[in-house]
């Protein structure tokens, strides 16, 4: 056992239920090497469903764009044994996000990229005030999450994925277990995580679940027994280790056992719930393009954040930081440096009273590239200069705007608009520029508050205890 090293190319932390949205698409390519749509139509009407108001969800604008996932995983243990380790000491305190992810695919570039945010995460909750965002299942169900993740990050979604405890658990046994190489015996008695021997071990459902869940991590070496003392971003850290390892198993046993196959297949239609807009269509669409996608190709990104206390509570918040905003504008589909018009929605309002104003300029809007969604006149017909409006988190977008105005404008965040971008023209508006200006926007980097002890700050580095390979000439599974 060691700590895991910062800095590692393409090792970014996840979190533990990314199974089951590689089983998802695991379940479509093991459905189409089956028997194509009309068995895959069959299965896929199996799949339980969860309504969502159409205006939280974005449609989709036509297939092959980039689509947001929301994969979630809850500590919903109404399914388990009565008996179950997982019941121990548990209040019921209603549904919440164990675990929540963004999943991006790009089915024309083959791309897909993973965004998890740690369940401790403090922010304003749609509907239900600030509090932790595994909260928001509670508060109003996954329309609240949804909006919440939308608000708060700027990131629309598309399509939402459920699996609870039990399915899980439904999923490692389905491949017979995990084999992974333990160094040192490790332990978690909260969760019931106890490997009592190094070496090769097979982790059973429950285990594995004890594994994936485990936030008092401890291993024991020659000395005796150390903490894991970094909590939930640890217990992510591993479980990017302990999801590869499952996907992979979850591929050979399911490509070169057909009994494995359709059971796989069952259990993922038994355990996964999605939403109602979701077709067998899209699926199966995606599921063909994704069809050869390996484990090793996924991007996995998380974010910085620290420590912080509220009314005597540990929580965590996101840190205002350049690599933040990089990361985020990924899953927003705003293009790497800003400065693609294409990925830039805008509506724009006629703000100087100036005939057809709007119109003229959505047009030039149009032929530079971004995306006009509407146009209308503003609440007034005075302004003095543009104003470029954007909702939270679509600054870089906003920026990108205001950079091929010839005259500038001012920036202003405004919590709900009917567009991610609202360009207001003024009486200083001459035009655009051929190219974009050089960005002046700044980002201020949040350190975590002094007087809170241990504040800790998760960047693309893995942190905390993570098993490594075994020994050379030693195979586990």
């Amino acid at each position: 056992m060691s700590a895991a090293r910062a800095g590692t190319p393409g090792r970014r932390t996840w979190p533990q239920r990314l199974l089951i949205t590689f089983n998802v698409f695991l379940i479509v390519t093991c459905l189409v090497i089956a028997g194509g749509l009309g068995y895959f139509n069959y299965k896929f009407g199996r799949l339980p469903r969860v309504a969502i108001d159409p205006t939280v969800l974005t449609e989709t604008e036509e297939p092959g764009v980039p689509q947001n996932f929301l994969v979630v995983g809850t500590d919903d243990a109404a399914r388990l044994d009565p008996n179950d380790p997982v019941t121990n000491g548990r209040q019921d305190l209603g549904v919440l996000s164990d675990t929540i992810m963004v999943l991006r695919v790009d089915p024309g570039e083959t791309k897909a990229q993973l965004l998890s945010l740690p369940r401790d995460l403090w922010l304003p909750i749609a509907g239900g005030g600030e509090q932790r965002i595994n909260t928001a299942l509670s508060v109003g169900g996954p329309e609240a999450l949804i909006q919440t993740i939308n608000d708060y990050f700027g990131i629309e979604i598309n399509h939402y994925l459920q699996m609870d405890f039990f399915g899980f658990k439904e999923l490692v046994s389905a491949v017979d277990g995990i084999p992974m190489y333990f160094e040192h015996p490790v332990r978690d008695e909260k969760t019931g995580l106890s490997v009592t021997a190094a070496g090769c071990i097979t982790l059973s459902p429950e285990q594995a679940l004890a594994y994936a869940r485990s936030r008092s991590f401890e291993f024991q070496d020659e000395s005796g027994w150390h903490t894991d003392g970094t909590g939930d971003l640890g217990r992510i850290s591993r479980q990017q280790d302990f999801i590869r390892r499952a996907i992979q198993r979850a591929v050979v046993k399911g490509i070169r056992n057909p009994v494995t196959l359709n059971q796989l297949i069952d259990v993922g239609i038994g355990n996964v719930t999605v939403d109602d807009t979701l077709t067998a269509q899209d699926i199966f669409t995606l599921g063909k393009r994704f069809r050869t996608f390996e484990p090793t190709e996924l991007e996995t990104h998380s974010l910085d954040v620290y420590d912080d206390l509220i009314n005597g509570a540990q929580v965590l918040r996101m840190s205002d930081t350049d690599d933040n905003q990089a990361t985020l504008d990924i899953f927003r589909g705003v293009a790497i440096g800003g400065d693609d018009p294409a990925s830039v929605q805008v509506q724009v309002l006629n703000g100087s009273g100036t005939s057809g104003q709007a119109g003229t300029v959505a047009d030039e809007l149009s032929g530079a590239g971004f995306t006009v969604i509407g146009t209308g006149d503003a609440e007034r017909f005075d302004f003095a200069n543009t104003v470029v409006r954007y909702t939270p988190g679509n600054e870089v977008a906003a920026d990108v705007v205001q950079r091929y105005l010839a005259a500038g404008a001012l920036l202003e965040e405004v919590p709900d608009l009917p567009a991610p971008v609202v360009l207001v023209t003024g009486l200083d508006y001459v035009g655009l520029n051929a190219e974009p200006a050089p960005s002046q926007l700044t980002t201020t980097t949040t350190a975590p508050p002094a007087e809170v002890p241990g504040a800790t700050t998760t960047t693309t580095a893995v942190i905390g205890e993570v098993p490594g390979p075994p020994p050379d000439g030693q195979q586990c599974g």
